[in-house]
C-alpha cells in the first residue's frame, strides 16, 4: 500500500476507530452537509466482501472486517450523477473511495482516494491520513481525478473534508443517526424535477415577489415542497395504477405558492387562509384561493379531496389529521410542522427530555396515529430549520371500525382541551389529563357509510367562504375552546390620520430643533432657505441639527405612557412613526435625532439587505411625491439644492400620477 499511496494530509485525533467510521458514515451517506455542490448521495447497494473467496453475501451485522458500499452522488443543479464505490476495511483501517466510469463494471475503479485511521501505540495519539494514488505506481497507472463537484479537489479533501470527519468523529457524531432514513421519494428523481420547476417558476416570483418576506427562501422552499408531494403522489398513482392527478386542499395556505404550483402542474385543488396575500394577485383565476377562519367542525369535512396539505398551519397543524380522519377513509395527509400549537392553546413541553422541536414532533405524530394512520416521517430538503414532514396515507384499522375509532378521536382530543369539561375559553385548567396513544387502541365498531363519524348523511364541506367571510363554522365546533387567530392588524402607521402624523412630526422636530446644535453644510448655488434667502455664498453653511430625545421623553409630549402605548399597540408605536419620515428623524440608541439629510438619505441601513434593494429598485418611482419637511420647516430651509432633493420643494414639484 505504501509503494502505491502518497500521503496528502494527516491530522490527530482523539476519536476511537468507532467513532471515526461514524464520521466516515456521514460523508458516505450525508456528503451534501458539508460538499454544498451535491444534494445527497442514495446507497444502491451494501454487501460484505468474503475474504476466503466465497461468493458475495448480504451485510448482516455492524462489525463485519470488509464491506463495500456503492453509492450515487446526485450533483446540484441537474448535472449527471456519479457512481462510486466505497470499501472499507475494518482490520487495516481504511477506506476507499473509488469513482467508477459509467459504463465500467464494478470491479474497476477509474480513481479515488483512501481515508486511514491508524491506532495509537502506548503514548501516542491515533492519527487519521488522506492519501491519494501515485500514478504510474498501480497496475493500471490511475491517478485521483477531481471535477471539483461531485469529485472534490486534492486541496479540499485535505482541507475541508478530513478536518469535518475528525470533527464528526470526535463530537461522538450527531448526525450519524440521521443518515440511515430512507427517504420516501428518489434523491435522483427529486433533484431532476426540482431543477425542472426552479427554472420554470423561481426567477419570474423572485423578481416579482410582492411581499415584505426574503423570495429567495420561501419562493424556493415551497417549488422544493411541491417536488416532494408530486414525486409522491406520482408514485401513488403508480403503485395503485390511478389514472386521475390527486386533488388536495392546502389549509393555512399563506402566500398560496405551493397552491399555484401543484395546480399549475396539473392537480386539482384549492388553498384556504384566514387572510389574503399580496402575491395572490399574480397567480390568475386557475388558482383558488379563498379566505376563511378555519374553526375544526362536524360540517368541517374535505370528502372531495384526496389529501389535506398543513404547509407550517401553525394552529391547524395539529388538526390537519383530525379532518382527514374524519373527512374519508380514503382521505390522506401531508403536515409540515413549525409553530408548536396543540389543539386549543400552545404546545407545552412536559416530561420530554428531547428539544421542543422533537417533542412537538413526536406529538403530532402521536396524534396522526391516534387519528388512525400509518404515520410517516422524513425530512425535506428545504431552508428551513423546521423541515421534518408526516405523511398519513394508510389506515391502522377497517372501515367497519370508524364508529370504535371516532369515539376515541374525541376522548383524545378532549384530554387535551386546556378547560376539559369547559365550555367557555377563558377557562383555565392546568391538571387535564392525558389520554395516550397506547391507551387509545385501535379497534371499533361498524357504521353505514351515512353514519361515517357520527354526523350522518348530510355532511357539508367547507364551500365557498368568499373574502368577506370572517369565519367558517359548519356544524357543531369539535373542540370550543379552539379560537382561530384573529385577522392581522396592519400597524405600519398607514391608518394614523395625517393631521395626527404631522402633529407628532413637527413637535418632536421642533423639540429637537430647540436645542441649537449648528453645523457646517456644503452649498450649491440652487441652495436656498424656506424664505428663499440664499444659505451661504462662501460655500458653507451653518445648519442646526438640534439635540436629542430618548424615546421616552418623546412620550411625554403627547401626555405618557398611555398614548405611547395606544401607539404602539394600533399603529406599530412611536419608531414606526419616525421608520415612516426617514427624511427628518433618525433612531440611534433609541434616541431620536434629526437626520443628516446633505449626506444621509436613510436607505443605506445595515443589517437590511433586502430593504435597501427594494429602497433603491423604487428611489425613482417614488421621487418627488411628497413634501421636502425641511424645505418647509427648518429654519436654514433644506440642505440639498431642489435637483437633488428627492422630495418636492413646494408644491409645484410634485409629481401626479
Amino acid at each position: 500500500v505504501k509503494a502505491q499511496w502518497e500521503v496528502g494530509c494527516q491530522l490527530q485525533t482523539a476519536a476511537d476507530f468507532a467513532d471515526f467510521l461514524a464520521g466516515i458514515d456521514v460523508w458516505i451517506r450525508r456528503p451534501h452537509v458539508v460538499n454544498k455542490r451535491v444534494v445527497g448521495a442514495s446507497i444502491l447497494q451494501e454487501r460484505a466482501v468474503p475474504k476466503d473467496g466465497g461468493s458475495d453475501r448480504p451485510v448482516t451485522g455492524d462489525h463485519l472486517s470488509s464491506r463495500q458500499l456503492l453509492r450515487e452522488l446526485i450533483p446540484r443543479g441537474g448535472g449527471p450523477s456519479v457512481k462510486e464505490l466505497v470499501t472499507i476495511d475494518e482490520d487495516n483501517g481504511t477506506c476507499l473511495f473509488s469513482s467508477l466510469a459509467a459504463s465500467g463494471p464494478l470491479a474497476i475503479p477509474g480513481g479515488g482516494y483512501l481515508i486511514r485511521y491508524h491506532f495509537s501505540g502506548p503514548g501516542e495519539q491515533a492519527r487519521v491520513t488522506l492519501a491519494i494514488p501515485k500514478a504510474g505506481e498501480r497496475g493500471d497507472g490511475v491517478s485521483y481525478t477531481a471535477d471539483g463537484v461531485v469529485a472534490p479537489t486534492v486541496t479540499w479533501l485535505a482541507d475541508v473534508l478530513l478536518p469535518r470527519i475528525v470533527r464528526w468523529a470526535e463530537g461522538n457524531c450527531s448526525l450519524a443517526g440521521k443518515s440511515n432514513r430512507d427517504p420516501l421519494v428518489p434523491l435522483d428523481k427529486f433533484s431532476q424535477l426540482y431543477h425542472q420547476l426552479k427554472e420554470k417558476y423561481g426567477p419570474f416570483f423572485v423578481q416579482n415577489w410582492p411581499e415584505t418576506t426574503d423570495p429567495h427562501k420561501f419562493v424556493y422552499e415551497d417549488i422544493a415542497i411541491a417536488t416532494f408531494l408530486l414525486l409522491l403522489w406520482q408514485e401513488e398513482r403508480d403503485t395503485l395504477r390511478l389514472l386521475r392527478k390527486q386533488s388536495f386542499v392546502d389549509l393555512g395556505c399563506g402566500n398560496g405558492l405551493l397552491v399555484h404550483l401543484l395546480s399549475s402542474e396539473g392537480h386539482p385543488g384549492k388553498g384556504i387562509d384566514l387572510r389574503s396575500r399580496k402575491v395572490w394577485s399574480l397567480y390568475g383565476p386557475s388558482t383558488q384561493l379563498e379566505v376563511c377562519a378555519l374553526t375544526p367542525s362536524s360540517g368541517m369535512s374535505f370528502f372531495e379531496y384526496d389529501w389535506l396539505i398543513g404547509n407550517h398551519s401553525d394552529e391547524l397543524t395539529p388538526w390537519i389529521p383530525v379532518m382527514a380522519a374524519r373527512s374519508s377513509y380514503t382521505a390522506k395527509y401531508f403536515v409540515l410542522p413549525c409553530c408548536p400549537y396543540d389543539f386549543d392553546k400552545k404546545f407545552s413541553r412536559v416530561g420530554c427530555a428531547q428539544s421542543q422541536y422533537r417533542c412537538y414532533l413526536d406529538y403530532v405524530r402521536t396524534i396522526g396515529r391516534v387519528m388512525g394512520f400509518e404515520v410517516e416521517e422524513d425530512v425535506m430538503r428545504i431552508p428551513s430549520n423546521k423541515r421534518v414532514c408526516h405523511i398519513g396515507r394508510r389506515r391502522l384499522y377497517q372501515p367497519d371500525d370508524e364508529g370504535d375509532i371516532d369515539a376515541k378521536r374525541k376522548e383524545f382530543i378532549d384530554s387535551r382541551s386546556s378547560c376539559t369539561g369547559v365550555a367557555s375559553p377563558s377557562s383555565s385548567c392546568q391538571d387535564t389529563p392525558v389520554v395516550s396513544a397506547e391507551k387509545l387502541s385501535l379497534s371499533g365498531v361498524a357504521l353505514s357509510g351515512s353514519e361515517l363519524c357520527g354526523r350522518g348523511g348530510d355532511v357539508s364541506t367547507s364551500g365557498s367562504c368568499g373574502d368577506d367571510t370572517k369565519g367558517c363554522v359548519l356544524g357543531e365546533p369539535w373542540l370550543a375552546t379552539f379560537k382561530p387567530r384573529p385577522e392581522e392588524r396592519t400597524r405600519n402607521g398607514s391608518r394614523i390620520d395625517p393631521k395626527i402624523k404631522a402633529l407628532i412630526v413637527n413637535t418632536v422636530a421642533f423639540k429637537l430643533l430647540s436645542e441649537e446644535n449648528y453645523v457646517n453644510v456644503p452649498v450649491t448655488e440652487t441652495s436656498h432657505s424656506s424664505e428663499g434667502e440664499p444659505i451661504g455664498s462662501d460655500g458653507r453653511q451653518r445648519w442646526n441639527v438640534g439635540g436629542k430625545l430618548h424615546l421616552n421623553d418623546v412620550a411625554s409630549l403627547f401626555g405618557g405612557a398611555d398614548v405611547l402605548l395606544h401607539l404602539k399597540e394600533e399603529f406599530g408605536g412611536l419608531q414606526t412613526v419616525f421608520r415612516n419620515h426617514r427624511q427628518v428623524f433618525k433612531v440611534i440608541d433609541s434616541h431620536v435625532q434629526i437626520r443628516e439629510w446633505w449626506k444621509d438619505d436613510g436607505t443605506k441601513r445595515p443589517g437590511h439587505k433586502g430593504k435597501i434593494a427594494r429602497d433603491q429598485k423604487t428611489v425613482e418611482q417614488s421621487t418627488k411625491t411628497k413634501e421636502c419637511w425641511f424645505h418647509a420647516h427648518h429654519p436654514q430651509g433644506c440642505p440639498r439644492p431642489a435637483t437633488l432633493c428627492t422630495y418636492a420643494h413646494g408644491t409645484k414639484e410634485l409629481r401626479t400620477f
